[in-house]
């Protein structure tokens, strides 16, 4: 469990609290480029209790800006995107992607008025179709993170991003959770699915080693990108299953995989405190990605403000038939099952009254490297350093082995990963 002042310290994340200055040091996805036309429609997007907005200008460049004009306050989503800038429709007050004001109309002369004007603006770089933004200091801008799945070829992914009710910290913790599987995921029979797909909108086969374990072994380990989380659990009678779940500092992380299953990243993005934008890239390794059977088995529906249409209004589809006769939610969809978990907690949940057990260890360790960076952070530390070549080939994997062997040696932490290790001068 935390203390209440430890979990405020957690899950606040607004811009003047310590570990939103924190998370706005790192580079951070804010929306798809494909929702960006130039001269096109604005789109709105709330990021760490910010209200911006993003536009495509004639020439291209996207702009996320402050969604309010620095004149009267009025909402630039209104405004007129052209000619390379964005109109408020209040009195014609003109942004550039870089929040320069390059005309005013409403006053007979502005030149020194105008140059006074400065709307806040912050960078954008588009990667494998998203645009990312950094809302940190400018000299402290860090290196791109160059994740593995940004190499593979467009068709090899699929992108998503959905608004999930409630705080970024317990939407995270879900997806450090070995155990959870074994029981939200389980499907009372086997499964048909395409090749790598880990299970069916039903769950996931009732003899996959995420479902067939509860309780697993499980270690955690300190890495130059934050944690690698590993399991052990049964997989044959002379075979363990190992398993690992990469947490990468401060809010990305790799889920557990098998050799031959396509893969998956995440990230989990603060809107405000008592929501998240959930982003999912999952990435086939050597193949075209089967887009329609990964829609399928996670199974969200979302509205045009990327909100689900399967939530905790119509609670969420949950058929109590199912419940008893296909799987152990009754709920359809992998990620709505999820959601469904970590919503109907609360938007922040108190963690001063958990009973957290040994199952827990990596989400215990999560919570501790936030806290000791963010309380590091307030004191004047810099913040952890991610090595941008480890994140180019980094990805969760799992194997089989003789179920003699230690973890250490069936499933040992690859080198270039190691905490220890000096990093490579480039």
């Amino acid at each position: 469990m935390l203390s209440k002042a430890d979990n405020q310290l957690l899950t606040q994340t607004d811009p003047e609290t310590p570990m939103g200055k924190l998370f706005r040091r790192y580079w951070i996805p804010a929306l798809q480029s494909h929702e960006l036309v130039s001269d096109g429609k604005p789109q709105r997007v709330k990021l760490l209790g910010e209200d911006l907005v993003a536009f495509r200008d004639t020439e291209g460049k996207v702009g996320l800006i402050d969604e309010r004009c620095p004149h009267r306050g009025t909402s630039l989503y209104y405004g007129i995107n052209d000619g390379c800038g964005i109109r408020c429709m209040y009195h014609g007050w003109k942004f550039d992607t870089a929040g320069n004001c390059t005309e005013i109309p409403s006053e007979p002369t502005d030149g020194k008025f105008r140059q006074s004007i400065k709307l806040k603006s912050y960078p954008t770089k588009e990667v494998s179709g998203i645009v990312w933004t950094y809302m940190g200091p400018p000299d402290s801008q860090p290196d791109f993170p160059e994740f593995y799945w940004m190499g593979l070829p467009e068709e090899n992914k699929l992108v998503e991003r959905v608004w999930q009710e409630c705080n970024y910290a317990q939407a995270m913790e879900n997806d450090l959770d070995f155990v959870h599987a074994a029981f939200l995921h389980k499907a009372h029979g086997t499964q048909e699915v395409e090749e790598g797909i880990l299970s069916s909108d039903l769950g996931i086969d009732p003899d996959h080693p995420l479902v067939k374990n509860p309780p697993v072994k499980q270690a955690v380990q300190d890495t130059n990108f934050g944690k690698r989380c590993i399991a052990v659990g049964i997989g044959t009678e002379e075979e363990n299953a190992f398993m690992e779940i990469h947490y990468i500092f401060p809010f990305y992380t790799y889920p557990p995989r098998f050799g031959g299953e396509d893969g998956m990243w995440h990230a989990f993005i603060p809107r405000d405190d008592h929501s998240t934008w959930t982003w999912d890239v999952q990435f086939a390794h050597d193949r075209v990605i089967d887009v329609q059977a990964q829609h399928d088995r996670r199974g969200l529906k979302l509205d045009e403000d990327f909100r689900k249409q399967i939530n905790a209004e119509n609670e969420y589809n949950q058929d109590r038939e199912l419940q008893k006769t296909g799987n152990f939610t009754g709920i359809r969809g992998i990620a709505n099952q999820d959601h469904a978990a970590t919503e109907t907690m609360g938007t922040i949940v108190d963690r001063s009254i958990e009973h957290l057990g040994t199952s827990d260890l990596p989400i215990i360790h999560m919570r501790r490297i936030l806290l000791q960076q963010v309380k590091g952070f307030q004191e004047g530390q810099e913040p952890f350093a991610l090595e941008n070549e480890s994140l180019k080939t980094l990805y969760s994997d799992g194997l089989y082995d003789d179920n003699q062997k230690t973890w250490q040696q069936a499933f040992p932490l690859k080198e270039q990963f190691d905490l220890k290790r000096q990093p490579v001068k480039q």
